[in-house]
């Protein structure tokens, strides 16, 4: 079965639809931001991008950083990319949820509610995403924009909103 990454030429192209994804030549480029940012500020973190679909594309894991960090990168970038919004963001939007909404929402898997997740957007889509975890929530929010900032270079636009 041959795949395709453009479009349909067969007259089904009403069922398909073309979504744009980070490659593994940004995904490591945007890691790479995130690690020399954290580099420039002495800490040691994980670091995760993920694609459109929540596929892990790129993980790097610096030495000393801790062994939790890396499925916590991992949750912010899924959250980020599931959701299409910085996970920075969550804090004010619980405000005004129910109780069962913010009690409910962090025990599912794979989500984290704090900074250091990052959505990588094109023209208002979601086409990947970033989590940082190994260093104060600051900290971690200033690498994971870093990438986005590295990737919003690469493509010679704002990649958020």
């Amino acid at each position: 079965m041959k795949r395709s990454d453009s479009h349909t030429t067969n007259g089904n192209s009403r069922y398909l639809r073309q979504v744009g994804t980070v490659t593994l030549p940004l995904a490591m480029q945007a890691l790479q931001a995130a690690l020399d940012k954290a580099a420039e500020l002495s800490v040691r973190v994980s670091v995760s991008v993920v694609d459109a679909a929540g596929h892990l594309i790129h993980l790097a894991h610096m030495d000393g950083a801790t062994l939790q960090s890396r499925d916590i990168a991992l949750n912010k970038a899924l959250t980020a990319v599931g959701f299409g919004f910085s996970t920075s963001a969550w804090e004010a939007r619980l405000e005004s949820r129910s109780a069962a909404v913010r009690q409910g929402l962090p025990l599912q898997p794979r989500i984290a509610l704090f900074g250091g997740g990052e959505p990588f957007l094109q023209h208002g889509v979601t086409v990947g995403a970033i989590g940082v975890s190994g260093a104060s929530e600051q900290e971690d929010v200033l690498c994971a924009r870093a990438a986005v900032h590295a990737v919003e270079s690469l493509l010679g636009e704002p990649v958020q909103q």
